[in-house]
């Protein structure tokens, strides 16, 4: 198994992982297709021009909220919905 699909493994785990770092959340949108966008209030924005989706990524500590991680979950099961 490859690091990238371990890491789709933990992102899609259930119940919804609080442990997903910043960088692990950048690697898993550029996977995607996504851009990451910085400045602005926010530090980083997750793009994904084909949906229209911007998704501000405040960042609080080394891990990223579960809410965030939920936004993205939504945001790429549409993406793979789409490529299916």
């Amino acid at each position: 198994m490859s690091k990238i699909e371990k890491l789709i493994k933990k992102f899609f785990e259930k119940p919804v992982r609080n442990d997903m770092t910043m960088d692990e959340i950048i690697k898993l949108s550029r996977y995607y297709g996504c851009e990451i966008v910085t400045g602005g209030n926010h530090q980083i924005k997750i793009v994904h021009r084909a949906t229209g989706t911007i998704i501000p990524m405040p960042q609080h500590g080394k891990n990223v909220k579960e809410a965030y991680v939920v936004e993205l979950r939504q945001l790429f099961d549409v993406i793979i919905s789409k490529k299916g």
